[in-house]
Order: structure tokens, then C-alpha cells, then sequence
């Protein structure tokens, strides 16, 4: 297939076993005049949602970062490692526990809403410049500094002990791992993930995306283009403005854009709002300023 110049984003359905670079690197190797990169990591050993962003649509990666997350993950009672998860080393087994499904589950809720999560060793956050993980390998823990998270949703799946599933919607930067490794030293315990899975990424669901396979297959046919969503119609809650032709030379240079430059508005919002000239093209993404009755431009696609 001949690679073009396109922006949009695709959903592709992370397989286990590959980092998120991974996949990168097998989605860049086809759009290979086109800057590529995901929307939010997902460890090897998880599967499901990740977002890729193509071309200009990379510039919305802030954006993209705000959007809550879903999760299935399935975990064991009765062990603690040190990655957090099966993977890991077991530095910690309970030889006796008896946990019921409702200690669990009130467990479990009792992680809803807005608390602090000190992120794992074992992750791609940076201490002194140098990622934590690359740190744990050679034996080092550092002290690492508690984050803001929310948990939204938690719903206990399962309970089969010692294992058991549960879905969990949560803000990004949230990790599920440390979650559970909460929980276990809750329930005094322990405890350390098995399985997980992203399922939806804001609006975005698993269901809609390709597989590595089905990627390359649609490559091969020549239809992978049906399956990219135009920068155009990302984020499709924000209003569509129309600017005059001098409307799009301010906001094409980032400039504010007074009310009387706008031709015509689609909506409402106190967010943002997508301005398109005339003939229809994406100009950028931009707040209202409604004390000076204009829009300020905050990502421009130029």
C-alpha cells in the first residue's frame, strides 16, 4: 500500500506479550511519512484499547490523556510481587486467609472517589530523569510521590477464591496494579493482578477496534483508510464553528479570533470548540474567551 499523508486515529486491540511501542512501531511502519504514537501505555502483559495517533492527530495527546479509562482485571488474593502483578517476583504469601465475597467487595468500593496512589516501581514514571522501572531493575526503590487519582466505577465481577474479577473506571494515570496491590495490604492479604484489560478510552470501545492481524490485513486489501477516524471527528462533543477567511488566517497563526469573524456556530459548549473555514477544512481546536467575545486557538493543525 502507498503510504500518504493522512491525520486521524485508529483503535487497535493491544495482544499481550507486546508493549505499546511495539504496536507503534508495526502501525509505522505502513504510514511511515506520518508522525505515529499512542494515546496512553498499556503494560505487556495487558490487552485491549489503545488509541493511535496519526499525523496531526498526535497533537491532541494532552487531550487524550485527560479522558477516563475502563478496565476488566482479574486478580489473585494471597500473594504480593513486585512488579504488582503475576509477573512479578513474590516477595510476600499469606499462608492462611479467609476473605468473603462481601469483605471484598466493600473493600473493593472503598477505593471510589478521589484518592492519592503512589505509582509502582515497576513503571515508566521518572525519577531524577530516569524511568522507576530501569531503577527496580537494578535492585533500587526510591521513594516515589503519591498521585491524585478517581475512581469512578467499581464493580465486583466474580469471587472464586482466591481469584476475582472486577471492572473499574477510572482517570487517567491510574494504575490498576497498584490498585489491587492496595487491596491486598487492605485485606492484609495481598494481592496482585493477573489479567487485564482496557475496554474503552473516553467515548472509544475495544469493540470497534482492528488486531494486529486484522490491521494488516485491511493493509494488504487496501481498506485500512476506512477504518481511521479523521482528526476531523475526533472528539465529536465539541461545536463546530465556521470563521470568515480572516478568521482562518488568525487561527491558522494561533492568533484569537473575535466573535465577528465567526460565520456560523453548531452547538454550545464552556470547553472547546472545532473551528473550520468555509470550505469545510479542520483549523484548530480552541476556548472561548468570553470576556473578550473571541476564541483562543490552543492546538492549531497547521
Amino acid at each position: 500500500m502507498k503510504a500518504e499523508k493522512i491525520s486521524g486515529i485508529l483503535l487497535i486491540d493491544k495482544p499481550k506479550e507486546f508493549s505499546s511501542f511495539d504496536v507503534v512501531r508495526r502501525i509505522k511502519k505502513v504510514f511511515t511519512k506520518n508522525k505515529v504514537g499512542h494515546f496512553g501505555t498499556l503494560d505487556p502483559i495487558a490487552t485491549g484499547l489503545l488509541i493511535i495517533g496519526i499525523g496531526k492527530a498526535t497533537k491532541f495527546f494532552d487531550l487524550f490523556k485527560k479522558e477516563s479509562k475502563t478496565y476488566r482485571a482479574k486478580a489473585r488474593l494471597g500473594i504480593t510481587t513486585d512488579t504488582y502483578d503475576i509477573t512479578g517476583k513474590i516477595v510476600k504469601k499469606a499462608k492462611d486467609f479467609n476473605v468473603s465475597f462481601n469483605e471484598l467487595n466493600d473493600a473493593l468500593k472503598s477505593f471510589i472517589g478521589e484518592t492519592l496512589q503512589t505509582p509502582p516501581m515497576f513503571s515508566a514514571k521518572k525519577f531524577k530523569g530516569k524511568p522507576l522501572y530501569k531503577l527496580a531493575r537494578e535492585g533500587k526503590e526510591v521513594k516515589r510521590k503519591p498521585v491524585k487519582i478517581n475512581i469512578d466505577y467499581l464493580e465486583l465481577l466474580n469471587y472464586e477464591s482466591p481469584f476475582f474479577d472486577f471492572i473499574v473506571s477510572s482517570s487517567s494515570g491510574t494504575y490498576i496494579r497498584s490498585l489491587i496491590n492496595d487491596l491486598g495490604e487492605l485485606l492484609g492479604c495481598g494481592a496482585t493482578m493477573v489479567e487485564l484489560r482496557r475496554t474503552e478510552i473516553g467515548g472509544y470501545k475495544v469493540e470497534h477496534a482492528l488486531t494486529l492481524d486484522e490491521f494488516e490485513a485491511e493493509v494488504k486489501n487496501g481498506k485500512i483508510f476506512n477504518f481511521i477516524i479523521p482528526v476531523e471527528k475526533i472528539f465529536p462533543e465539541f461545536p463546530k464553528i465556521i470563521v470568515s477567511p480572516r478568521g482562518e488566517f488568525l487561527a491558522s497563526n494561533g492568533a484569537l479570533v473575535p466573535a465577528e469573524e465567526v460565520l456560523k456556530v453548531e452547538g454550545v459548549s464552556d470547553e472547546y470548540f472545532k473551528l473550520f473555514n468555509d470550505e469545510g477544512k479542520f483549523l484548530c481546536l480552541a476556548k472561548p474567551e468570553l470576556t473578550k467575545r473571541a476564541f483562543k486557538p490552543v492546538i492549531v493543525l497547521k
